[in-house]
């Protein structure tokens, strides 16, 4: 692989989070240790958001993260005193020629990618907002090194970067993006970067720009998911439950819809500034970690046999995946293989638990609101 005689090598790897991880990585590169929990609060990460399904068909999508890409992203790059360019383009080519520069000075560069395209993830949906690290090329080979949530480093062949760089699919398509930054002028947060971005996940939380946002979004989801459990067909139901368990728990979230970053973000952010009422958000955002948790379990509960299979193997899966050895990569697949099947048996045995799900969902999504009102209305006092 490609580096410059002085450039380090390239070493990390891993995160909870794509973008957050990918930042972490590259300001470590560089010389600069921020954690992942910090660079999420600085950007003001928190929220929650439910987008119904698309008129021409398929799942609703839900989401615990405070804007998409690029705005969360410029705001965790204000945090650290970076001023940050986003650059795109239409062009494959060019994308390919401008990237092969910056390794080729043995600088790794932030890309953005659709992860139906990163054979890796093994991912059966289109979503082009994902950040990972490209650190190092072969020439010869055709090939490039890549940094991303996988404990170990992988290979793209050209074509499968191509098309992940390069993918036209919704939501968010990449268009080739790529990040550029001074990143070795970073610099720790500082205090005014702290509650600025305390303020962000606030407004987020307590003013959405939509009623399908925040606290009033997740007010709303609840009576929604009544909805849907009561009366839609259980292959429906199923498919939505399972699919929000997804983007809350595993997909890039760190856990329990971003919400334990966000409580790691509020001990550090509490111990910088010495702020009581960050002090006091500490315990509050654990009683949200724990709320979540509890839906989340709810949402494909262990009530039955082929319940308790399907998150299991949805869970087991994942950690597969996350591996990212050749032979936990063929586990993770025949994992997913299975997962049509399991989610069939679980529709089929549904019925006679709807009316008991359904008031159960309720009731946690009770506990939810009142769990995130009590930490929001703690931190806009910061």
């Amino acid at each position: 692989m490609t580096t410059a005689g002085t450039a380090p090598p390239f070493t990390r790897y891993g995160g909870a989070n794509c973008e957050t991880s990918a930042f972490h990585k590259m300001l470590a590169f560089h010389g600069v240790e921020v954690a992942e929990p910090l660079l999420f609060g600085v950007a003001g990460g928190i929220n929650f958001m439910h987008m119904p399904p698309p008129p021409g068909g398929g799942r609703s999508f839900t989401g615990g993260r405070n804007g998409p890409f690029p705005e969360f992203t410029r705001r965790m790059a204000e945090g650290v005193g970076l001023r940050l360019d986003v650059l795109v383009t239409e062009d494959a080519d060019r994308a390919w020629r401008e990237l092969r520069e910056q390794l080729d000075q043995g600088r790794p560069v932030i890309v953005y990618g659709d992860l139906f395209h990163l054979p890796y993830f093994q991912a059966t949906r289109h979503f082009g907002g994902h950040a990972f690290i490209v650190h190092g090329h072969g020439p010869g080979r055709g090939t490039v090194s890549v940094s991303d949530r996988c404990s170990r480093p992988r290979t793209l062949t050209l074509a499968e970067l191509a098309a992940a760089r390069g993918s036209t699919h919704h939501p968010f398509p990449p268009r080739h993006a790529r990040l550029s930054a001074d990143w070795a002028s970073a610099r720790e947060p500082a205090e005014d970067d702290i509650r600025r971005g305390v303020r962000s996940s606030c407004q987020a939380m307590l003013r959405p720009p939509v009623p399908t946002f925040g606290l009033r979004g997740l007010t709303a989801y609840g009576a929604g998911l009544d909805h849907l459990v009561r009366r839609a067909p259980a292959e429906d139901v199923v498919a939505e439950l399972v699919g929000a368990f997804v983007d809350f728990e595993l997909a890039g979230t760190g856990g329990s819809a971003f919400r334990v970053l966000f409580r790691d973000f509020l001990c550090q952010a509490a111990a910088r500034t010495h702020d009581a009422h960050l002090r006091r958000a500490v315990p509050l955002a654990q009683a949200c970690v724990d709320a979540w948790d509890s839906f989340l379990e709810l949402l494909v509960p262990a009530w039955t046999p082929a319940f308790t299979e399907l998150r299991d193997t949805y869970r087991e899966r994942e950690q597969w995946l996350l591996d990212g050895t050749e032979e936990a990569l063929v586990r993770a697949a025949r994992l997913g293989a299975r997962l049509p099947e399991l989610r069939a048996d679980a529709a089929a045995g549904l019925d006679p638990m709807r009316e008991q799900l359904s008031a159960a969902l309720c009731s946690a999504v009770r506990r939810l609101v009142a769990s995130e009102r009590a930490l929001f209305d703690e931190l806009k006092e910061v």
